[in-house]
């Protein structure tokens, strides 16, 4: 053997034999060996030496008996599988009978079994039907298609098209189909409508040169219908290719470490992150070049994976995104945080929970800090919560960033366990989007608006079990995990309006019998789905299976290999049928985006990325084509447009831009804001300026000079004594209004560190007292229902946001609902002077009179009464009525303001005067006021 060559030495050839030995040997008298030891026998590799006769039929041997021993194998597992299934079938009966339940397929059986054999039941049927229509049959299989045939008596109608038969997943079979047309084109009873009366021509022209080929044959070619004839197209040509260099090596060695595409995508591969972006680029160009609303473009898949890098890809751009379909509600990732947040605050032992409320936005942690504290408290033998209380174990453990996240929320969360059993659920929920955060990072993802619906959509649920169950947390907990079980499919929350102009995503399976002026089928670079299942079932009814051994080993048997090699024929069949449904949706104009190795342009495989035919079928002319690799990326994909540096604001008096003793101050810009309060808008609209300075800048404010005389004598001071009235208005039942005693005032004085003074509690007194006594409690006592210190929020979206939306939020006082308005309530202690609360409301707090408003009609009223109380003048009210049809005015009103937070116009007041420049860190030296005007009386 040695002199013979080959590749074959005679000690490798003996070792092959001595192993062919060894596992004969094992193998008891009478009994075949394991497949797995068997397959590894054959020589294998360029063994020229050994093709000699008696090699041959060796090899020949040794296959026939991995065969044998391979299908003995495959028949006891048979035998198990169908005692095991046998079991499962009985005892699923029985579960069954005892509900007296049926299942789907309990519908079809039954169904098939009564009327195959009852003659009489089968005839009453068929007689009550004229005429029989099925459509869509190439949807069917022939369990359904032997239903149809008991009711046939020669006047079955069948609609379908080949074509689109798209439904595999759901057992429909393309062949029945097939059989019926060949039965009936052979008795010359079948009739073809090719005329198509939805796509333009040059879009139907491009899908048929394509499909001719891609599809089987047989395929019948499209026409455009005369009445479909459009005018010239509005982007010319109406058909494109994007096609994307799929080579990963290629991308990662033109961005290195810095990758623009993939980093900041996460989890998408570069050249998936890279095509998602070029093809969000097309779709604003198309906007722009042809005019359409965005609502007319749609990005179609074949599956929801690689969805969401597509709609980041959208929003980075200002496109406004809506997806269709998806996970449902209970998978969307905000509905998981909140969730476990509250399991977590009923129990903090629940380690689950805990552990997944650290890993989120709503604390922050990093992954690694997470597993640290688990692997820590695991040693310790110790639950995460004790541990996290350990501050100095703590430190020791994490970086500084994760200790200071753990300690505030360790802080955070403790108080607000405290805080529980006191607050309604909606509240609980309310406060830790608000108190983390989390409403910010929401609204900075991209759909922002949906994810923070499907937020709101959790309080609603929360508000509604607490008003039927009561206050129980571990209830609602536990009646939302029954509804997850229930109703997985629960959709999410729908937007303030379903009818905004936003590009849609969905499947092409979703997308089905529907019609688009403009498609892009997207992610064409995908792999075809294959099933990797260890058990199949063919067509005639046999199994394969995949057999193991102990040691770990698995090998396909025959008749698996024989049945995946069928199926994977047959699924790229259908997986090319998908393609052709996304095509024929468009209208107008067609883009087909995906990836494939431009270099070595690969051959069309068997589920392999339909790019590969696609770039080959898809005709030259009336295509236009746009290849997109490494070296011309960043030609073809610009940055993300980012918010723009503003030019600083025109000054009003003398020095705008005056040195610091640090630098330059930086000239006023967008600020990324996602969340105000109105509070925020209200000191926005008296001076952006100062707004800008403390907002943006974060400087601290300076030491007010009042005029002498004009110092506030020591006491509560304004704001906590706005603080201790709304406190024991808080606790007044307006039904029966008792006046608290003034050694509860003073308890409660006491309580916010304030010296305990005889004036200043009979001062809180005597302002619940007023408003004790005044009509308006009385009008509040006879609502339907009141609620008091409620949250609201609601989202704005700002021209000049780049597609980001702006979360309004507040608190009001009281939230009366009657039958004909909702009356919303705002408690003033302002000392008024003897000015007119009416005035000073215009004055001072038109901005939160508009948000109340605003929120009460995006809360579904029909009529809003907003009304400010000045405790000192209870009887004399600032009131302010809104019907839903000023709803527009408002909002309007309101985005001109908070576009100007947006946008960048920060510019000093109109008005100076002390009361608003006094502590304004810019007085002294950043304003273009000087004192003379700042600090001037109001």
């Amino acid at each position: 053997l040695g002199a013979a060559g080959g590749g074959v030495t005679v000690g490798r050839a003996i070792e092959k034999v001595e192993r062919c030995a060894a596992v004969l040997e094992r193998v008891p008298a009478g009994e075949l060996a394991d497949p797995g030891d068997v397959r590894d026998l054959s020589f294998g590799g360029n063994a020229k030496a050994l093709c000699t006769e008696v090699c041959v039929e060796y090899g020949e041997a040794l296959a026939a008996y991995a065969a044998l021993c391979s299908e003995l194998k495959e028949q006891r597992d048979h035998t198990l599988l169908r005692v095991l299934l046998d079991l499962y079938g009985d005892r699923y009966e029985a579960g069954k009978r005892a509900r007296s339940a049926l299942d789907f397929e309990d519908l079809e059986l039954l169904a098939r079994d009564l009327l195959a054999e009852h003659d009489g039941l089968r005839q009453q049927y068929a007689e009550r039907f004229a005429h029989v229509l099925v459509d869509e049959f190439q949807d069917t299989n022939l369990l359904q298609n032997e239903l149809l045939e008991h009711l046939e008596r020669d006047n079955l109608f069948r609609v379908g098209d080949e074509n689109q038969s798209i439904y595999g997943f759901r057992n429909a079979d393309v062949e029945v189909f097939r059989d019926h047309w060949a039965t009936a084109a052979a008795d010359g009873r079948v009739e073809s409508v090719t005329v198509n009366f939805r796509s333009r021509g040059e879009v139907l022209e491009a899908i048929d040169r394509c499909f001719e080929n891609a599809l089987p044959d047989g395929f019948e070619p499209l026409q455009e219908a005369e009445a479909a004839r459009a005018a010239k197209p509005r982007v010319e040509p109406s058909v494109e290719l994007l096609v994307t260099d799929k080579d990963k090596a290629r991308w990662d060695a033109a961005l290195g470490t810095e990758d623009p595409f993939g980093a900041a995508m996460h989890a998408a591969t570069p050249w998936r992150a890279a095509e998602a972006r070029l093809l969000a680029k097309r779709v604003g160009e198309l906007h722009s070049e042809g005019g359409w609303e965005w609502r007319d473009i749609v990005l179609l898949f074949r599956a929801t994976t690689s969805m969401s890098f597509y709609e980041r890809s959208l929003e980075e751009r200002g496109i406004p995104t809506h997806v269709v379909g998806g996970r449902g509600y209970w998978a969307q990732q905000q509905v998981t945080d909140l969730r476990h947040w509250l399991a977590a605050l009923a129990n903090p032992l629940d380690e689950l929970a805990l552990y997944s409320v650290l890993a989120s936005p709503l604390a922050g942690l990093s992954l690694d800090a997470v597993a640290l504290i688990g692997l820590e408290a695991r040693r310790l033998r110790r639950d995460p919560w004790w541990l996290l209380h350990r501050s100095d174990e703590l430190r020791e453990l994490l970086s500084p960033r994760d200790h200071r996240r753990a300690a505030a929320f360790v802080e955070l969360f403790a108080a607000e366990r405290r805080a529980a059993p006191q607050v309604s659920l909606e509240t609980l929920i309310d406060r830790a989007v608000t108190s983390t955060g989390y409403d910010r990072h929401i609204l900075s993802l991209s759909a922002g608006t949906r994810r923070m619906a499907n937020v709101r959509k959790l309080m609603r649920m929360a508000r509604e079990y607490e008003a039927d169950e009561g206050r129980d947390l571990r209830g609602f907990i536990d009646t939302l995990a029954e509804r997850d079980e229930v109703q997985p499919r629960e959709g999410e929350a729908p937007l303030e309006a379903e009818a905004l102009d936003a590009v849609r995503l969905m499947t092409v399976h979703r997308a089905k019998g529907l019609e688009f002026p403009v498609v892009c089928v997207a992610d064409l670079g995908k792999d075809g789905r294959e099933d990797y299942g260890r058990l199949r079932i063919s067509d005639d009814g046999m199994a394969g299976l995949r057999l193991a051994s102990l040691d770990g080993a698995s090998l396909d048997s025959a008749r698996l290999a024989e049945i995946k090699q069928h199926e994977t024929k047959v699924g790229e069949e259908e997986e090319r049928r998908i393609f052709y449904v996304a095509a024929t949706r468009a209208q107008e104009h067609l883009v087909l985006s995906g990836a494939t190795d431009l270099e070595k342009r690969p051959e069309p495989g068997d589920m392999k990325e339909p790019m590969r035919w696609l770039a080959r079928y898809l005709p030259e002319s009336g295509v236009r084509r746009t290849e997109l690799t490494p070296a011309t990326a960043e030609e073809l994909l610009p940055a993300a447009d980012r918010v723009p540096a503003l030019a600083e604001p025109e000054p009003v008096g003398g020095n705008a831009q005056p040195e610091l003793g640090l630098g330059t101050l930086p000239a006023p810009r967008a600020l990324p804001v996602s969340r105000l309060s109105y509070s925020g808008l209200e000191a926005y609209r008296r001076c952006s300026y100062r707004f800008y300075l403390e907002k943006a800048l974060h400087l601290p404010g300076v030491e007010s000079p009042f005029a002498p005389g004009a110092l506030p004598e020591a006491g509560l001071g304004a704001r906590l004594r706005g603080t201790l009235v709304h406190a024991l208005l808080e606790r007044l039942d307006f039904g029966r209004p008792l006046v608290p005693a003034e050694s509860e005032v003073a308890a409660l004085i006491e309580g916010h560190g304030a010296t305990v003074r005889a004036e200043e509690v009979a001062d809180l007194l005597d302002m619940v007292e007023r408003f004790a006594a005044s009509e308006l409690r009385e009008r509040i006592a006879r609502a339907a229902r009141v609620r008091t210190e409620l949250p609201f929020a609601f989202t704005l979206a700002p021209p000049g946001a780049g597609g980001r939306s702006l979360l309004v939020n507040g608190v009001v006082d009281v939230h009366a609902a009657a039958a004909d308005r909702l009356l919303v309530v705002d408690y003033k202690s302002d000392a008024l002077e003897g000015r007119d609360p009416v005035e000073l409301t215009a004055e001072s707090y038109s901005t939160q009179r508009l948000v109340y408003a605003l929120a009460g009609l995006r809360g579904g009223a029909q009529q809003v009464e907003v009304v400010h109380c000045y405790l000192e003048r209870p009887e004399q009210l600032a009131v302010a009525t809104c019907a839903a049809a000023d709803a527009d005015r408002l909002e309007a009103k309101l985005l001109e303001l908070a576009a100007g937070v947006v946008e960048g116009r920060f510019v000093p007041s109109a008005t100076p005067h002390l009361e608003l420049c006094g502590d304004c860190p810019g007085r002294s030296a950043l304003c273009s006021w000087d004192e003379q005007h700042t600090l001037q009386p109001g």
